[in-house]
């Protein structure tokens, strides 16, 4: 059975990027580690393994579902410290052996997360595969128009390049068709990950949900991305190591986003970790 849902405003998806970042400060240098530990895995598959670059890709979601698992257990255990710490005291959340306990949680997991991740790969190459003929056969009729008219040059210029200017037209349509699929597909898997890790759904009822919550909810996913494309800039610049925190901030975005969309709301403890 399908999870429940809710819809909630756009202007939540930047509240992800809050909690992402108040996650991240729980256990900076934890975060970083696996981060690292993580980027190195995959460079290696890239490099190394049998269609490296396709496995990679394979492993990508899992792997970066692990993050969402670890916030999750930080997340719990700053609520369970908030439970017994005296108010107006700081919360001091013990975070000991919390990587491996996310561990175990997301190593019982991997093999639904590997078939997810198998099924969204194939669901995107469907997709872009559809795409293409459609945009093959378009073009192919436009060529035979354009062909036709190369004849006609000579006679009827100003219609030649007339039709030259849709043709180009025609490129730049099938560059944004193709960038708007691959956008339509990043939100409805958005939740791909954490429905499976830590909502115990099977592969295809995860995708299934994911998308109906995600489109339900396009306006906060979207902002949630736009804003993604700055960060990613400012990160990039110092010789790329900002990725080492914007990463685990996404990490934490991705569960606080499932907890906002598929829980009682963000719980108390993301939104406000000094109190």
């Amino acid at each position: 059975m399908d999870l429940s849902f809710r819809r909630v405003p756009a202007s939540h998806g930047a509240t992800w990027w809050a909690q992402g970042w108040r996650g991240f400060l729980r256990a900076p240098w934890a975060w970083v580690g696996m981060t690292v530990g993580l980027v190195v895995v995959t460079l290696v598959l890239q490099k190394w393994a049998p269609g490296g670059g396709l496995v990679s890709r394979w492993l990508s979601m899992p792997l970066f579902t692990l993050g969402a698992v670890f916030a999750s257990v930080l997340g719990k255990r700053w609520a369970r410290a908030r439970s017994i710490t005296p108010q107006g005291l700081a919360v001091e959340a013990d975070n000991e052996g919390a990587l491996g306990e996310s561990s175990r949680r997301w190593l019982s997991r991997l093999g639904p997360l590997l078939l997810a991740s198998l099924l969204v790969l194939l669901l995107i190459f469907a997709l872009l595969l559809v795409l293409m003929l459609v945009l093959s056969l378009l073009f192919g009729m436009g060529m035979t128009r354009m062909e036709t008219l190369g004849h006609m040059m000579e006679s009827s210029p100003h219609v030649f390049l007339r039709d030259m200017g849709l043709g180009a037209g025609m490129f730049v349509l099938a560059g944004l068709l193709v960038l708007l699929v691959l956008l339509a597909c990043s939100v409805a898997f958005w939740f791909v990950g954490t429905l499976v890790a830590l909502g115990g759904l099977g592969a295809w009822q995860a995708i299934r949900t994911s998308a109906r919550a995600a489109f339900a909810n396009l306006g906060a996913v979207v902002v949630f991305t736009l804003l993604l494309i700055p960060l990613g800039i400012a990160a990039t610049i110092p010789l790329g190591l900002g990725w080492l925190v914007l990463m685990p901030m996404i990490s934490g975005a991705s569960y606080a986003s499932y907890e906002d969309v598929f829980g009682a709301g963000v719980p108390a403890a993301l939104r406000d970790p000094e109190a």
